[in-house]
């Protein structure tokens, strides 16, 4: 019954067609509403239906991205997951953290809670992060995504493992929208070199997760990357 609850829920809340965030973000200046390119994207599904197959959405990005002729967003990881598992697991399962990311079948809302980690848990946490303490960890920002079709959750992290930072992380955006028993979820790298600069790619792809349409019938796909 709480299954369905949860269901029934996310399904009246995503029949908007006008997306939002909660809360607000700030948008830097050199946004422009009419810089995107129509991004789609083929996902295999395992929730047994088809509305993580086909994705639309606008692919907002920065002034710097311009001169490229191919604008992919900057996410490395793409998954169509079953909702339940989403809203059971929240943010980041397998994090090491005294934080956690769920929904609040009540609200109808993604919230955050702190909580205290176990001695094993702490030690791992300090090895993961490749920090002496764990207060170095900073509070994960957490929006809730009403897209055109969909709802769910966007977690901006600073808090990176030390294998990433390797690699030259410094923050990760990861986010998932659901519409029915599918989760359509992505993680990536916000600030990347462009031509040599560190772009900041957050509130542009915060505002292109507003525009998700998920079940994107396949005979509407004109283009993909």
């Amino acid at each position: 019954m709480e299954r369905f609850l949860i269901f029934l829920t996310l399904a009246l809340l995503a029949q908007k067609s006008v997306g939002s965030i909660t809360p607000e973000i700030h948008i830097p200046s050199a946004f422009n509403k009419d810089r995107f390119v129509n991004y789609y994207k083929v996902i295999s599904s395992n929730s047994g239906n088809s509305s993580c197959d086909n994705i639309s959405f606008k692919n907002f990005h920065p002034p710097e991205y311009a001169t490229l002729k191919i604008k992919r967003p900057p996410f490395n990881t793409w998954f169509c997951l079953y909702s339940a598992d989403v809203l059971h697991n929240g943010y980041g399962p397998g994090r090491v953290s005294p934080e956690k990311v769920y929904f609040d079948t009540n609200k109808g809302l993604w919230k955050k809670k702190n909580y205290t980690l176990s001695k094993e848990s702490s030690r791992l946490s300090l090895n993961v992060y490749d920090i002496k303490n764990l207060s170095e960890l900073q509070p994960v920002e957490l929006y809730n995504i009403q897209s055109v079709n969909a709802r769910g959750y966007a977690v901006i992290d600073s808090n990176i493992p030390k294998q990433e930072k390797q690699n030259g992380v410094k923050k990760s955006l990861s986010f998932c929208l659901i519409r029915d028993e599918a989760a359509f979820c992505a993680s990536g790298s916000m600030i990347n070199l462009v031509d040599g600069k560190e772009v900041d790619f957050t509130p542009y792809m915060l505002k292109s997760l507003e525009t998700v349409e998920m079940g994107y019938r396949r005979n509407q796909i004109i283009d993909s990357y």
